[in-house]
């Protein structure tokens, strides 16, 4: 795993297989918190905890967000798509960079939310059951009932969403009853999102507690020591700090054949050199990406650039598609001004009769 840094944002990449998160923690909650797997010992419909650990002072059900949202938020992109104030980019853009648009930006921002959070709602409820049925089936007088949720690299699963997802839906009631009053905690895993601290590649650990926790600190004390133990048993470090001011980004998986549309997508995250652009300066690069591209391809323009040249302007299109997905900046935003692609013909030094083409509405003009 490489990480790569710059003076905007930190980026880390990594390549080849990727080992699954869910089977190391099984082996974690027998090795490190001496567990025992309730599989083994229960019928398989039974609806009780995974894992009893710590002679039973700790109850665990591990739960996986195994298939990722992204199908769902394409879809839930393709219907808001239809809407008058509906913004459009060239390629994929951020959510944020979307919600600048849009009239009820809030409203359109829950909608995305609950379709990330469906899994975790799902995995939630379920979880509530079980450990209720746990508590019935093993009694014991102190029990810390805990859901270990393993995001198994997806992007989507951002931890500081799935926190805020997770928090609501534990403080959550109906009728003045809390709707999951059998977990008291939650602890969220993903290893495909990261940050640096001290020079080295930490992963997330959240922890979120539900109401139950308030009126038992020795419930805290054992959610600490699951944490200390998790970075013990995998050779790390452990830290402390909080998501309002910790950024956890997700890692780029680089894939071992890549189109050369992606190449080009990586070469800008590796180099975002447009990053201290100003709005104006992006769109002369803009317009002088759609000069070379019209001398290119229109049958009847007055120069034809070389080879390197039309590569230039394609590999260009790429990094400037990204940076104005990146700042929210629509297609339409940037119309067509045959004035602004002769200004763009002048920068780049072509041919006076060049300019005059441009100039002329791409020899549209002169025609008329």
């Amino acid at each position: 795993m490489d990480e790569m840094t710059d003076n905007v944002s930190m980026r880390i990449e990594r390549k080849g297989p990727v080992a699954r998160l869910t089977p190391r923690l099984k082996r974690f909650f027998v090795e490190a918190l001496g567990g025992e797997s309730l599989d083994d010992i229960q019928h398989s419909e039974a609806r009780k905890a995974d894992f009893r650990c710590l002679r039973g002072l700790l109850a665990v059900e591990l739960k996986t967000l195994e298939k990722d949202a992204s199908q769902r938020i394409d879809n839930l992109t393709a219907e808001l798509s239809e809407r008058e104030d509906w913004p459009v980019f060239y390629g994929s853009a951020p959510v944020e960079s979307i919600l600048k648009h849009v009239q009820d930006a809030d409203a359109v921002k829950r909608r995305f939310m609950d379709r990330i959070g469906r899994a975790v709602k799902d995995h939630v409820s379920k979880a509530d059951k079980q450990l209720a049925a746990h508590a019935v089936a093993f009694p014991r007088k102190n029990m810390l009932r805990l859901v270990v949720l393993a995001n198994e690299d997806h992007e989507v699963y951002d931890p500081e969403v799935v926190a805020y997802l997770t928090q609501r839906l534990l403080l959550r009631r109906h009728n003045g009853v809390l709707l999951y009053p059998h977990i008291d905690a939650v602890i969220f895993l993903s290893e495909r999102h990261a940050t640096t601290l001290d020079q080295q590649i930490a992963f997330p650990i959240v922890s979120i507690e539900g109401h139950s926790i308030t009126s038992a600190v020795w419930k805290s004390e054992v959610l600490d020591m699951f944490m200390r133990r998790w970075a013990s048993w995998n050779g790390v470090q452990l830290y402390h700090s909080d998501l309002k001011t910790q950024t956890f980004r997700s890692i780029d998986h680089i894939p071992e054949h890549m189109k050369r549309s992606e190449h080009w997508q990586l070469q800008y995250k590796r180099e975002p050199y447009m990053v201290g652009f100003t709005a104006e300066q992006l769109r002369e690069r803009f317009d002088e990406i759609i000069c070379v591209s019209s001398l290119s391809f229109l049958k009847d323009s007055p120069l034809k650039p070389s080879k390197n040249e039309i590569n230039w302007s394609m590999s260009s299109m790429s990094h400037v598609m990204l940076e104005m997905a990146a700042r929210g900046i629509p297609v339409t935003e940037f119309k067509y001004a045959p004035e602004r692609l002769a200004a763009a013909a002048k920068r780049l030094h072509l041919t006076a009769s060049v300019v005059v083409w441009f100039e002329t509405d791409m020899g549209r003009a002169a025609r008329e």
